[in-house]
């Protein structure tokens, strides 16, 4: 099973693999047509039966056209932080599922494959915004920097075990930046983002983080143009060693708008999604707080 990205530049289709699918990294700078990858991507699954899409979108732009066709669109940091809490609920449930099953991976049988879309990784990483915001008001600021700098750090914690854990699971990460650098995107993170789109962006640095090291060398920031959004380099792909220039499907807003209505009965609710989890995890909790 694949999904259709758009085309390579030998005018051949660009595929990337799907169910269970490696996890993917967008990076690319403003207008570089990182959100048309990204809907590319939500376009090609949504078609999917068998497929649940969450999300966390704290611009409130990219996802919100899908949020009918998706089981969770996080909008704040309150409700990314309660997502990736039942996202690691679920792996620990199917992970369980899976050993009492004696299977090694998840299959659509057990339930919907799950993927997981975040769009602004530097923005789920840094200290919430309103919180600052109040604390400037308010004369706190020591307090709110100290707890959102613990915030962000249990964030890229939990990214970094969803995306250590997660594939066999049948749940995959994409996610989506237009800082890819070191300090935004962590190591334990990046490893695992196997699958690496990169648009146009503006340094050496940010080429080694998508493509890794050595191609900022190897791939000038003129490779792709200005004038053509889109454009992009992949690599990662299990057909080529070396990354593959393409460039990615323009999605207009009205055939996003069509392909979402299209599709909206095909979400998957909530509790079909994450209550057994939730529910395990919850007895497990109450369990626990007994005994202490």
């Amino acid at each position: 099973m694949s999904l259709i990205l758009g085309r390579r530049f030998d005018n051949q289709p660009l595929v990337v693999p799907w169910a269970p699918s490696p996890h993917g990294l967008v990076g690319g700078n403003t207008g570089s047509g990182k959100s048309g990858v990204t809907n590319a991507y939500m376009g090609a699954t949504a078609a999917r039966a068998d497929t649940a899409i969450c999300g966390i979108d704290l611009k409130l732009v990219e996802q919100w056209p899908w949020r009918d066709r998706m089981t969770v669109c996080a909008t704040s940091t309150a409700e990314a932080d309660r997502l990736l809490a039942d996202l690691r609920a679920l792996i620990g449930y199917r992970s369980r599922l899976l050993q009492a099953k004696g299977l090694r991976n998840w299959s659509p049988s057990l339930g919907p494959w799950v993927l997981f879309v975040v769009d602004e990784l530097a923005e789920l990483t840094s200290f919430d915004p309103d919180a600052l915001i109040n604390a400037v008001n308010t004369g706190e600021t020591n307090g709110v920097i100290r707890d959102g700098r613990n915030a962000a750090q249990i964030r890229i914690a939990l990214l970094g075990s969803l995306a250590r854990l997660s594939r066999f699971c049948g749940i995959t990460i994409l996610a989506a930046t237009q800082y890819p650098s070191y300090e935004v995107i962590d190591q334990q993170i990046r490893t695992q983002l196997t699958i690496r789109i990169m648009l146009r962006v503006a340094s050496g640095e940010q080429i080694d983080v998508c493509l890794g090291r050595g191609y900022g060398k190897r791939i000038g920031v003129r490779s792709i143009p200005a004038n053509q959004p889109g454009g992009l380099w992949i690599a990662g792909l299990p057909s080529d060693p070396e990354p593959v220039r393409g460039r990615a499907h323009y999605l207009s807003d009205d055939y996003i708008s069509a392909q979402a209505d299209r599709t909206a009965h095909l979400a998957w609710p909530y509790d079909t999604v994450f209550g057994p989890a939730l529910e395990q995890h919850h007895q497990a909790l109450t369990a626990t707080e007994q005994t202490q």
